[in-house]
Parts: C-alpha cells; structure tokens; sequence
C-alpha cells in the first residue's frame, strides 16, 4: 500500500500538487486525479512540489511526462518545486532534469 500524501494548493495564482512520502505503483489513481482535478484551473502552469518526497519509480515518471504533454498542448508547463535530494538524484539519472523546469 502507498504511503503518500497528496493535497492541491495554489501557488503564483495557479493550482499546485503537493505530494508527500513515497510515489510507487499503488499511488497513481490518486495522483492522475489530482492532475485532472488542476488542469481545469490553470493558466499557465501547474506546480509539483516534491520537497518532501523520497521516491518515485517509473509509473510515476510516466505519469509527470504524460501530463507534462498535455500541459504543452495547453500552452502552459508543468513545474517541479524544490524536490528533494532523493528526487533530484532519480531525476537527474533519468535525464528529466534536462526538460522539466526545477525551481528552488
């Protein structure tokens, strides 16, 4: 069973995904909504905040690049905010800090 946490908070006037613990497999109908959920409300972008995140694996990876596509096909971006040194390892070794924008 995941052992996440997810809430949806605004941030810059757009809508942000918070997510907390650790991000496998059982954890994607949760998040899937909560992408759903903000891309009726944003305007440019739509933040991730992976401060308090320690693991993500591949699914979860697909699930970013998925909705990182249908962000563009909007005009708008998606945006990681201050992700974890865990994060950023997984992140770096998968190339996705070289396309997603990071921000501290």
């Amino acid at each position: 069973m995941s052992q996440v946490q997810i809430k949806i908070l605004q941030h810059e006037g757009d809508p942000m995904i918070e997510i907390k613990g650790h991000w496998d497999q059982s954890a994607l109908d949760g998040l899937i909504k909560a992408f759903q959920k903000c891309m009726g409300k944003l305007k440019s972008q739509l933040f991730l905040r992976m401060t308090d995140l320690d693991y993500m694996d591949s699914a979860a990876m697909g699930v970013i690049m998925f909705n990182m596509r249908e962000l563009a096909k909007r005009d708008a971006k998606l945006v990681l905010v201050k992700p974890s040194a865990e994060m950023r390892d997984i992140l770096h070794t998968a190339s996705l800090d070289r396309i997603l924008e990071i921000r501290e």
